[in-house]
Formats: C-alpha cells, structure tokens, sequence
C-alpha cells in the first residue's frame, strides 16, 4: 500500500512540475517585451539573425554609451530564429533554459532541506517573483541567472558546509570557470563572482597542495570554453568603442547604502511584489485597477514580504543550530559584504538588478529560514503553503495585465514582419546604430 502512495506522490509531483513550467513559459510569453532594455536584447539577436552577422558586442551599457564585449547574447537570442521562425522563439528557449536551471536549484535545496516538503520547495524557487520577473523575459538579467546558479551552487558544494557532497570537485571547479566567463559577456556584475572563486581556492589549498594544481587546470579550461564567443571580438575589435572599464569609478556615496543593498538582497528571496507591478505608484495602482481581483493577494504578498525580511534577519541571530545552517549564514552575510563593497567601484547606484546574480544564495539561505521557523512553530507550514498558492494567484492577474499592456502580443505583427522581410530596422534601432560604433 505504502509503495502505491508513493507512486501517486510521484506522478503528482511530476504532474506538479509540468504545470510549473507551462505556468513559467506562459508568463514569460505575457511579459515586458517593449520597454526600451528587453527591446534592445531582443534587437541583438534579432540583427544577427537577420543581417546574417556575428554579434560581435552584447548588452548596452547605457551610461558609458558602450557594449559589453562577446557574441554570447546575441546568439542566445538568435539561435532560436534558426530553429523557429516566429516572434517567439527567443522567448521559448530562455523559458526553457531558466527552468532547467531553476529546476536544478529547486533539486539542490530539497536535498538539502528537510521539514518542508519538496513540491513546496520547488514552487517557491520557481515562481516566486523575482525568479519569474526575471528569468522569463528576454532581457539580459534573465540569462545571468541560468549560469549564475549553476556557479553558485558549485561554490557551496566545494566550500566546507556539507560533508556529503552533491557535486563532484572536479566538475565543480570546471563549472565555476566556464560559467564565470559566460556571465562576463552577460553582465558586468560578473566581477562579484570574483571572490567566492578565490574563496573556493583558499579552501582547496588549505585541504591538498598536491591537488590544486589539476583543479586550476580543470578550472581554466572551463574559463577558455566559455571565451570562445569572445575570441572574433577579440580578433575584430571596434576600436572606436570605448572600453567597458569606463564604467569603473570610485563612488564614495555607496557608504550610506549599507543597509539598503541587505533588503534588497534579502528580497530576492521574498515576495517583493511593489517592484514587479511597475515602476512607479501610478502603474502599480493601474495594474490593481485592471484587475481588481488580485487587490487581496497583494495585500497579503506586501505584508509577507515585510514578514519575510524580518524572518530572515531574525533567523540569522535567534536560530542557534551548530551545524550547516551557521556555514550558511556567514556565507549569507560575506555575500552581502561583497556586494556592499562593490559598490565602490561602480558608476550604477545598486538597484537590484545590478547584483540579481547573486539570488541563488538568499534563496537557499531563505529556506533554512523556513526550515527553523517550521521546527518550531509547525503550524507555519500551513501559512507558507497558502503564501505559495497565493502568489501564483496574483502572477495570474499580473499577468494577465502585462499581456494587455506589455507584451509582445501588442504588435506582434511588426515583429513578423521584421522575420518575414529580414529587416530588424522594422522592429527597431540599435543603440549601436545611433552611436555609430559597436554592434
């Protein structure tokens, strides 16, 4: 008897999963697709593919009116065209791709985790809003997270927290090189991975001498697959664009952001609604106007999230466990010290998405939370369980509003018509064209 309870449980659970990623990639085709950031991404794919080029530069940099160096984002928006022809095959295959890899982090914290039960744990991960914010929109931030978990995850396994391990330190050490130098023509936020390599490394040393020299081989060979998309725009430079290190300053002001950037991280892990419903007071009340419905999921998600805040800095101090839990912390809090720091250097003011790169840790941290809180108070696993039911609810009507609003289905017809006549300029125009350098 037992063993058929388990099989349903599986084939629910399977069922469950299924259900997660039709959700996603629905979302994901109801999103932001006009605003001026996800229309240049897409544009980048969107002229490769139809000019028949390489892309040699990526993601604009606004600020410095420069590129990010490396084919790699136009081609994860291109590629798609090649295998579909339609408006929304850069949309599918990002869906595709941040479930995989959301799936993956969802996998590694069940495993992790006890007392809270798996399904639950992979609903949370995978739509909780900003890993549906981001994550499902074509626009860069949404392509760092693929590769930013995976490196992430592979840093808590070779630091010591857990003596089972997951990953293989081999395979770990690789994963660390390859999706370090992905994330660099992604992002510029790259440079915060930059010290948990160096952590993982101390740690190598400390353990074997003798061993960390097939590790650094293993992780710079990781490194140089992941320039390949780089070595044509290293061969082919622009040499009349400016160089990214433009964007490098000493910003003395970020000294009163302290705590600031703590909420904001601590956020990745909560229900931070206010920011996913727009950008401003007028749209978010637009968006509870057009759908009047979701007026108490809101309520109850803007209180949660306060709630999630205060329980994940309580935890830090009140949960006493000896065990992983205090790894987990502190690795937790050098995080959020290097992002602080980080700042220093760096011409943007830290709006969350200059270091959503960095949700894999929160998000893991989040569920020791939850962990410790449901030993104690066990009642609060029923809570957490309506929280999940309600803030798929209120992605439904958010949804709803950005495919009425945002989405690709306003015009889609313009964006055939570009495919159809191979013409990107229908679309759009790059910023590069504009600027009379770059890509």
């Amino acid at each position: 008897m037992s063993t058929i309870k388990n099989i349903l449980k599986q084939k629910y659970f399977y069922l469950l999963i299924i259900c997660l990623f039709i959700f996603r990639m629905i979302y994901g085709l109801c999103s932001e697709f006009w605003f001026v950031d996800e229309l240049q991404i897409y544009l980048i794919g969107l002229k490769s593919f139809t000019t028949g080029t390489w892309p040699f530069y990526g993601p604009d940099i606004t600020y410095t009116d420069t590129q990010i160096p490396g084919a790699l984002q136009g081609l994860l928006v291109s590629i798609p065209f090649y295998l579909l022809k339609i408006p929304e095959s850069p949309i599918i295959f990002l869906n595709i791709l941040s479930f995989i890899s959301l799936s993956y982090l969802a996998y590694y914290i069940s495993k992790r985790i006890t007392g809270i039960p798996k399904w639950l744990i992979w609903t949370l991960v995978l739509t909780t809003p900003w890993t549906l914010y981001y994550s499902t929109r074509v626009v860069n931030p949404s392509y760092v997270l693929i590769f930013s978990i995976p490196f992430f995850l592979s840093v808590v396994e070779l630091l010591p927290i857990y003596n089972q391990k997951i990953i293989r330190p081999k395979l770990a050490f690789f994963i660390i090189g390859l999706t370090t130098t992905l994330i660099m023509q992604l992002h510029m936020s790259f440079v915060l991975l930059i010290p948990f390599t160096g952590l993982v490394f101390l740690e190598a040393i400390s353990k074997s001498y003798k061993k960390i020299g097939i590790y650094l081989l293993i992780y710079l060979s990781g490194i140089m697959i992941g320039l390949i998309p780089l070595i044509p725009t290293y061969i082919y430079p622009d040499l009349t664009m400016k160089g990214v290190s433009s964007n490098i300053i000493f910003n003395l002001d970020n000294f009163k952001n302290f705590i600031t950037i703590l909420l904001r991280f601590l956020s990745f892990a909560g229900f931070e609604i206010p920011y996913v419903m727009g950008g401003g007071t007028i749209e978010r009340i637009n968006v509870i106007k057009s759908q009047p419905w979701i007026a108490p999921f809101a309520l109850v998600l803007l209180f949660v999230g306060f709630l999630q805040i205060g329980l994940f800095v309580i935890s830090f101090f009140m949960n006493k466990d000896k065990t992983e839990w205090r790894k987990i912390k502190w690795l937790t809090f050098i995080s959020w010290q290097i992002i602080f720091f980080s700042f220093f250097f760096s011409i943007k003011g830290p709006s969350s998405h200059t270091f959503y790169l960095m949700l894999p840790i929160p998000l893991l941290y989040s569920f020791y939370c939850y962990q410790w809180l449901v030993t104690k108070k066990p009642f609060v696993l029923k809570f957490i369980k309506i929280i999940a039911i309600c803030g798929i609810c209120f992605h439904i009507g958010l949804g709803r509003y950005n495919f009425q609003n945002k989405s690709l289905y306003i015009n889609r017809k313009k964006v055939q018509e570009a495919l159809n006549k191979m013409d990107y300029k229908i679309l759009g125009e790059r910023r590069a064209d504009k600027w009379g350098y770059g890509y």
